[in-house]
């Protein structure tokens, strides 16, 4: 918390000392921004890209913007942060804004890496393409005002590459306020409200990034966890259709079929108890539910504290059926896309203390919203056996065990990760080549924080200090690190080359990133890209290739 405050503190006081008029007119008028000259970089923070979600628009789907600002706005603060529970960011309703192009912001020390670089180079002409970011949090917490997410250090780590870029994130609700799903929410065509409020930034980002010199026809979209996953949503949204919002697509640890698409009766519980705690009406398909929790002011809905996890669902329209049904019938959007995960995902998402077979089979139902059934479960243990030394990406290949997690911790973490996520990147890929699309990259993160502690591992997230190039000072202090550094440093400038070529080797003299030359993805060559700070490689993406191959073939809610 101390820290997090202190960081603000030297936020604050970075705003203070770089502060100059910078505007830009934009189709709802003019905006004013902050210029660095240290960084040389412009920013607009703030900026609402749809009405406020208030009163009869709560829950609704996002509405564009119908009045013009008054003189010049000032865009030169952070916006709210949507509702969440358990975080200290500054929280409204009224949060539906992006940022762009970077924000500044990084500790000192940090910033002493990146002395000399610049954004946007003198001899630089014409557009620039556009990096969007969109934070993960598992659609219930995040916010672009989270200092992990800026954007600065990866927009500068473009500008030494041929291949500089503009930056952009975006806020979305989440939670209730942005997936409640009623009877009356399908109907009026508001479910997956959180997901529309994203494509809603697209167009945006569309219509007015030309203003900050960014070419519309050249836009990435870029998430991780639950950002990556809303952008696998997005990839199969209205049956594939190609609205021209993005050009190419970074998947970092999620997908459209990371997430449990539920039928809209799951709901029904959660939204009954719901109505109940704020003293609404609890009948699932009375007009005067929806209106009743509309007419709550914005604390009375925030103070009911019920934190139910509510996902996407498809709903007819921005869903027109599963995600990996469209897939196979090749109704996705067919844009580069460069997918990974990391090696030890599952340690994040499994039970620990299992001992016996018997125990992990019992932790299995857990998943139910996996529909894992009996068979599929005892499959499950055939295919993953009790042996952490077999192939990677176990992390452990002396086969220790660690009796403080559990003697089955690491055949509970290869299921479960492979479940949640590393399976689908596969899938993902391989889906994406069959379909036609040439310029589809993989990788495997595969390198664990600087202080961590036994048992050594790569779990979710923690590869995101790694893409945005050091803003927290995670990677450890130079020159012990120097490594850690340069593998920073490989992937942003990879990710340029991407952003600008949809190649992450790039295609100039000035394209290299310290990585090996990393190979698109070929049914008959399948490889992963592995990001190591030891010294990176390419593997054959065929480690645990019976499992991943079954997982994706049981035919289950999240696969449907």
């Amino acid at each position: 918390m101390l820290f997090k405050i202190a960081l603000s503190l030297l936020f604050s006081l970075f705003l203070s000392v770089t502060r100059a008029s910078t505007t830009v007119t934009v189709k709802n008028g003019t905006l004013q921004g902050v210029h660095s000259a240290e960084w040389d970089q412009d920013f607009f923070l703030g900026i609402p890209y749809a009405q406020p979600p208030l009163g009869q628009l709560r829950f609704k789907w996002p509405q564009s913007l119908n009045t013009s600002f008054n003189g010049t706005r000032d865009a030169t603060q952070y916006g709210y942060s949507c509702y969440q529970y358990g975080s200290n960011f500054n929280l409204s309703e009224d949060c539906l804004t992006l940022n762009g192009p970077p924000i500044p912001y990084t500790p000192f020390y940090t910033r002493l890496l990146t002395t000399n670089l610049v954004v946007r180079p003198a001899n630089v002409t014409g557009t620039l393409p556009v990096l969007m970011w969109i934070y993960g949090g598992g659609l219930t917490a995040g916010s672009s005002a989270d200092p992990q997410y800026n954007l600065s250090g990866i927009v500068q780590t473009a500008a030494t590459t041929d291949n500089p870029f503009i930056g952009v994130s975006i806020n979305y609700r989440l939670g209730v306020w942005g997936f409640l799903q009623t009877p009356e929410i399908l109907a009026e065509g508001s479910s997956n409200a959180g997901l529309l409020d994203q494509r809603m930034a697209m167009r945006w980002v569309q219509e007015n990034i030309a203003a900050f010199e960014g070419d519309p026809s050249r836009v990435t979209i870029w998430g991780e966890s639950a950002g990556a996953q809303s952008i696998g949503f997005h990839l199969h949204s209205y049956g594939g259709r190609n609205d021209g919002l993005y050009s190419a697509a970074i998947l970092e640890s999620g997908g459209p079929v990371g997430t449990s698409l539920n039928p809209l009766p799951f709901y029904a519980v959660a939204t009954e108890n719901l109505t109940r705690t704020v003293g609404c009406p609890t009948t699932w398909t009375s007009p005067s539910q929806l209106a009743c929790l509309r007419n709550l002011t914005s604390d009375q809905l925030f103070r009911s504290n019920y934190t139910v996890v509510w996902n996407p669902l498809v709903d007819g329209d921005f869903l027109t059926a599963y995600p990996s049904t469209l897939a196979a019938s090749g109704k996705f959007v067919h844009v580069p896309i460069l997918d990974g995960a990391n090696s030890d995902e599952g340690i994040s998402f499994s039970v620990q203390g299992l001992n016996t077979t018997k125990e992990v089979y019992d932790s299995l139902f857990y998943w139910r919203n996996y529909a894992l059934d009996p068979p599929t479960i005892s499959r499950l243990l055939d295919l993953y056996p009790n042996n952490p030394s077999i192939e990677p990406p176990y992390r452990d290949h002396s086969n220790t065990t660690y009796p403080q997690h559990g003697l089955q911790w690491r055949r509970s973490a290869a299921i479960g990760g492979d479940l949640v996520i590393i399976a689908q990147r596969r899938k993902t890929v391989q889906e994406f080549v069959r379909g036609g699309v040439k310029n589809v990259y993989s990788y495997r993160f595969d390198t664990p924080l600087w202080n961590s502690s036994a048992p050594i591992s790569v779990p979710h997230f923690v590869n995101v200090v790694f893409s945005f190039q050091n803003i927290s000072g995670a990677l450890g202090p130079l020159p012990t690190y120097q490594s850690y550094k340069d593998l920073s440093l490989g992937i942003g400038r990879a990710y340029a080359n991407f952003v600008a070529t949809h190649d992450p080797n790039g295609v100039g003299a000035g394209d290299g990133t310290g990585l090996p030359e990393w190979e698109r993805y070929m049914l008959e060559r399948p490889t992963n890209m592995v990001l190591n700070a030891n010294g990176s490689f390419v593997e054959a993406d065929t480690w645990r290739e019976e499992g991943i191959a079954f997982i994706n073939s049981v035919d289950r809610q999240l696969l449907a």
